[in-house]
């Protein structure tokens, strides 16, 4: 046969390039796959960060808002706490004792009151004494939003029961409105959640999540000293810890997580 004519590979040539394909197949294959964990991994810890940071910031726009010489911190759990949190405020403008049941004439300051509204009256029976002073936890049974105090626009709250202390409320007093909620770990649909749940709500509500299942929100209350105590009127700091842990794993096979732990001063 003539060997100008001969066309096509020899077997060996075949191999050769079949091995060769191969392992550029494999090389690239590994590179892909390598490639995809780095970006799940740090996907992964994107997303604990954003969880760690949003979570932070909700306790901190609450805790750091509560009085604790106003007994705004009811209960304190490792994994849940009760705090009263304000909604709505305003300095009494005027006052009337003579209808019953009783109306306060209140500044509108930012959000509204509303009927149903429970809220907290500062009275002063002697202003050079600060002995007297108390807060009357009441609430509000209507509102009229239609009043104006000193060119300003206020409510004409009616709130039954002002009086029955003879505790005196004065022209001036702050009024707040507040609503109970409870933070902490809460399970929604079999993951856990930094959640909050108002008082007398079915369920909670998520905010950041999903968290590690035990240990996900721990909470230390500590005093003046920096010393852990179980006494709400002694609480200087409150020490949030929030971890987060997520499926996906690192090259080693330990699983990506994060936590964060920061320190809230309430209003004291």
């Amino acid at each position: 046969m003539n060997q100008r004519a001969r066309t096509g590979f020899t077997l060996v040539e075949l191999l050769v390039v079949v091995v060769l394909g191969t392992l550029l197949v494999m090389a690239v294959s590994q590179v892909l796959i390598t490639n995809s964990r780095i970006y799940t991994v740090s996907n992964a810890q994107i997303q604990g960060k954003q969880i760690m940071r949003a979570g932070m910031d909700v306790l901190f726009g609450e805790l750091r808002e509560i009085s604790i010489p106003g007994e705004d911190l009811e209960v304190m759990d490792p994994d849940q706490l009760v705090i009263r949190t304000q909604r709505a405020f305003g300095p009494v403008c005027d006052t009337d004792y003579s209808t019953s049941p009783e109306e306060l004439t209140v500044v509108t300051v930012g959000s509204v009151f509303r009927a149903g509204d429970s809220i907290f009256v500062f009275a002063d029976n002697d202003p050079q004494r600060a002995a007297d002073d108390v807060w009357l936890a009441r609430a509000v049974r209507s509102v009229d939003s239609t009043a104006v105090c000193g060119g300003r626009p206020a409510q004409v709250l009616t709130v039954p029961e002002l009086a029955i202390t003879g505790d005196t409320v004065r022209v001036g007093a702050p009024v707040r409105a507040f609503q109970r909620f409870t933070y902490g770990a809460f399970v929604i649909d079999g993951d856990t959640y930094l959640g909050r749940q108002a008082r007398g709500a079915s369920s909670p509500d998520p905010l950041v999540g999903p968290i590690v299942p035990s240990g996900g929100v721990v909470f230390r209350y500590l005093d003046a000293l920096e010393q852990v105590t179980t006494v709400p009127a002694d609480v200087a700091q409150i020490e949030v810890t929030l971890r987060y842990e997520s499926e996906a794993r690192r090259a080693g096979g330990e699983q990506v997580g994060d936590s964060v732990v920061a320190r809230i001063y309430p209003r004291n």
